[in-house]
């Protein structure tokens, strides 16, 4: 029998500014009644992240618009120890319970919180439903550890009722490890593209000025590196790939890193050889700062080699009309990136980059900027959900 409405609870660790679209888009439901239960405040107050290795806080409100509460006040950290994830998704199943869903949405299966919060409800007999990256292609594993996370995951995948994979490596993972088709709906990995187009108006007319502030000619051709300096990340790839273009291609080119993290001044030190006086280290940027400097960027490189299951930093700078010169690595690239002038090469080898790299390409030359509706939007996953809830039985 069909539901008129539902209540629709939703687990995940801690507020991430990528999904309060989705979580506003389903309290704005006449169908669905949420609640989000988050394991931790982590990106509400400022604490350490560290990968980035500086304290922040999101300045995106990523609680506003939709009800919701936090499990405990711990750090993130401290959702992946026994001790106190047991404790925590002993609590996060009674909250959970007590508000009695329908059904429980939960946003990945790390780390330990999650895992054991999920096994608790599956036993008490939840309708679960699944959110998440998992991929053949983030990891590289020895054939023993392949095979016994597949033996772990195949029984694990039986416990949801349906499962929103994030693209298509995503939903080829579930379907090789026996997710049938009538439990999956892939549905892609979104920004707020409301929030972006806001970016876009404020940001994107002020480009010459943007220039002319970070002392940028605006004849150059800007490339824009945004996320963790790790090795994951592989920044000194791109150096590497830079090192090995002609000097009067170089002489055109410059380079903005948005982020940081331990491979920051192995980086700087290379680029003052190879792009001398032509580099910026910006550090970490919150979202409200992020479109300035794609708006001052011709092209974003993605070089990413490892645990890269979709890589959002694309979906914004193609809202911004950049080109992307990605690895053929992250998830993005098979689902986004298939189209000129967007340009893939093979993880971890630098002569393809520096290959692509030797040719001009500048954003000033073209005309339209992608809109909100080419795009991946969050209110899909809102939309796919509710679908599926109001023909529970």
């Amino acid at each position: 029998m069909k539901t008129k409405h539902a209540r629709l609870a939703v687990l995940l660790t801690h507020p991430v500014q990528y999904f309060k679209p989705v979580f506003k888009a389903l309290a704005a439901s006449k169908e669905v009644e949420i609640k989000v239960f988050f394991g931790c405040n982590h990106g509400v107050i400022s604490s350490h992240d560290p990968d980035f290795g500086v304290s922040f806080a999101w300045d995106s409100s990523p609680t506003e618009g939709f009800n919701h509460c936090f499990l405990s006040e711990y750090s993130l950290v401290n959702l992946s120890k026994p001790a106190t994830a047991i404790s925590l998704a002993l609590h996060g199943c009674s909250q959970i319970r007590s508000w009695k869903p329908d059904a429980v949405l939960i946003f990945a299966y790390s780390p330990l919180f999650i895992t054991l919060t999920t096994l608790l409800l599956a036993l008490n007999g939840a309708t679960l439903l699944l959110r998440a990256d998992g991929t053949d292609r983030a990891f590289k594993r020895s054939p023993w550890k392949s095979w016994l996370k597949d033996q772990l995951l195949h029984r694990y995948y039986r416990l949801f009722s349906q499962i929103f994979p994030i693209g298509s490596d995503s939903n080829d993972h579930f379907a090789r490890l026996g997710v049938p088709k009538q439990r999956r709906q892939a549905v892609p990995f979104a920004v707020d593209v409301s929030f972006f187009e806001e970016q876009i108006q404020h940001w994107l007319p002020k480009q010459h000025q943007l220039r002319a502030e970070l002392q940028i000619p605006i004849s150059a051709e800007v490339l824009l590196m945004v996320g963790k300096i790790t090795e994951v990340k592989a920044p000194l790839l791109l150096v590497d790939a830079l090192a090995q273009l002609p000097a009067k291609r170089l002489k055109q080119l410059w380079l903005i890193v948005v982020g940081d993290g331990p491979l920051k001044n192995a980086m700087a030190d290379a680029l003052k050889t190879v792009l001398p006086n032509r580099h910026l280290f910006v550090g970490f940027q919150n979202q409200s700062q992020l479109g300035r400097f794609y708006a001052v960027a011709d092209s974003l490189v993605f070089t990413s080699v490892q645990g890269e299951t979709w890589g959002l930093v694309v979906n914004e700078a193609l809202q911004f009309g950049l080109r992307v010169v990605s690895s053929d690595h992250p998830g993005c690239a098979r689902d986004l990136l298939r189209k000129s002038p967007h340009q893939i090469f093979p993880s971890g080898e630098a002569k393809a980059l520096t290959k692509i790299l030797s040719e001009p390409w500048r954003k000033l030359f073209i005309n339209t900027i992608p809109t909100a509706c080419d795009l991946p939007h969050p209110n899909q996953l809102a939309n796919a959900v509710i679908n599926y809830l109001l023909n529970l039985n």
